[in-house]
């Protein structure tokens, strides 16, 4: 296992995380995290103490980017600026005082998180709501995200899934990662 320091979300936000496969700095790869699949890019390779504890809970890296998880990334940013810009547009005309910083956009393409300067009033909260709405709609990706977050079925990739070839439960057929959207990047293969 390689530890590293990964740069996530448009606030650039430093965490840990691990991986079997090693990475170069400035690669971009695509990490699971509390909020869903994220992309990230990596920092730098992180010292581990001594005794192997450092005290800080570990990400984990599910693979590298494509180029087909470029190009998605490319369409779900120029959808996310649509939603900065039209979230801007709906609070200035209705008056809020909330003032919206960013949007992360997980990499699900179904789920955006909205970074607001200072309290946040029930008018914006409706009008973000309503943008997020909007934009789930416009980029509706579910059965794709769905891929991209289970491969072939659940732990897909993982150790615990079996690794490539298992498909437990998933679309793939058993013992056969022919579909599924991950497999080549697949850390078990």
């Amino acid at each position: 296992m390689t530890d590293y320091f990964l740069r996530l979300g448009s606030l650039g936000e430093i965490y840990p995380a691990q991986s079997v496969n090693r990475y170069e700095r400035g690669q971009r790869v695509i990490v699971r995290t509390s909020r869903g699949v994220e992309l990230a890019e990596i920092v730098r390779e992180r010292q581990v103490l001594l005794n192997g504890q450092n005290g800080l809970a570990s990400l984990k890296i599910v693979r590298a980017t494509t180029s087909e998880d470029e190009l998605l990334i490319k369409r779900l940013e120029r959808h996310k600026r649509n939603a900065v810009e039209s979230c801007r547009t709906a609070l200035t005309e209705a008056g809020s005082t909330a003032t919206i910083l960013e949007i992360d956009q997980i990499f699900d393409g179904g789920t955006l998180v909205m970074h607001f300067l200072g309290p946040v009033d029930q008018l914006a909260e409706s009008i973000t709501k309503s943008i997020a709405d909007q934009y789930e709609s416009i980029v509706d990706t579910q059965a794709f995200a769905k891929l991209l977050s289970d491969g072939c079925g659940p732990e897909c990739g993982t150790a615990e899934g079996g690794g490539c070839g298992s498909s437990k439960g998933g679309s793939a057929k058993k013992g056969s990662c022919s579909g599924c959207a991950v497999a080549a990047a697949c850390q078990t293969n």
